[in-house]
């Protein structure tokens, strides 16, 4: 909003630039940051999240994530999976994951293959000499639990965490085959989610979990471009980035944080991030004791 549309005799509008380069205080990924302000911003009534300048770093594939590992049991052998080793971590194009889970597979038989349909979009998995089992549930309690995106299979187009080769004999050969049931997705996150403390939390988003459990946060930011681009958030997609307070508040320091779609902390790699906030102050006394005295407590 601009002044020029509100009483400048009831209303100032002020403009806070918040720069992770700057803060007073941050966590070890700097996906959390806190900056006091000069001196306490007093009789604040509004705060609207002006802009966003967030770079998209976070690696979709780790153990974090609890989606980088998965088992091979190899021929008859009863309860004998053999663990693979770790995905490295980071971001992949759809052919270069199914490379690296090519090469995992390999080190457990060089029979293996793994490949992409480009046109179904379909990961397929073989096995030209043995059949053999894929478990791929996450190492990550909380992953594996999941209903969805439990696990590197998940994002690999299986449906299953635990999924049986099928034998196929034709004409001219036979193998042991899985083929996923879904596309391949290695897309970046759509969004994340912003939460603003002033000192205390304000609230604006509520976004729902699993197990009817939720996340409150102050605002949605849609995340346009993929990895190792720069978001920019300016508030062109309409969605509401702005609170009223029901009565005027004194806010001595801005604190952010940037979540994922699970309300867990963004791994920000340490990278810096921006925002504008805009606030409104109120700076007629009857204004002041009119809103205080509205919204006053019996």
């Amino acid at each position: 909003m601009e002044q020029g549309l509100i009483d400048a005799s009831k209303y100032q509008i002020s403009i806070h630039s918040l720069d992770s380069r700057f803060s007073d205080l941050k966590n070890n990924v700097n996906s959390e940051f806190r900056i006091r302000n000069p001196t306490p911003l007093k009789n604040i009534i509004r705060v609207r999240l002006a802009s966003v300048e967030l770079p998209l770093v976070e690696h979709a594939f780790s153990a974090a994530k609890g989606n980088d590992t998965f088992s091979v049991r190899v021929g008859t052998t009863v309860n004998r999976f053999i663990q693979s080793t770790h995905l490295l971590a980071g971001n992949y194009t759809a052919a270069s994951l199914v490379n690296a889970v090519e090469l995992l597979l390999k080190d457990i038989s060089t029979s293996f293959t793994c490949t992409l349909n480009s046109i179904t979009g379909f990961v397929t998995i073989s096995n030209p000499v043995t059949p053999f089992i894929l478990d791929f549930s996450s190492l990550v309690p909380d992953v594996a639990n999941r209903p969805t995106h439990w696990g590197l299979g998940y994002y690999l187009g299986f449906r299953e965490s635990l999924v049986s080769s099928v034998f196929i004999n034709t004409l001219t050969q036979s193998y042991y085959t899985a083929v996923g049931t879904s596309i391949i997705n290695v897309q970046a996150t759509p969004y994340y989610l912003l939460q603003l403390k002033c000192p205390d939390e304000v609230i604006n988003v509520t976004h729902r979990l699993n197990n009817e459990t939720h996340v409150d946060a102050f605002a949605k930011l849609v995340l346009k471009d993929n990895y190792y681009q720069l978001q920019f958030d300016d508030g062109s997609n309409l969605l509401r980035k702005e609170y009223t307070f029901l009565s005027p508040v004194t806010i001595p320091f801005f604190q952010v944080s940037i979540l994922d779609p699970w309300g867990k902390l963004v791994n920000m790699l340490d990278a810096d991030w921006s925002l504008t906030l805009e606030v409104t102050e109120i700076v007629n006394s009857k204004t002041f004791a009119d809103i205080s005295k509205g919204y006053a407590r019996n």
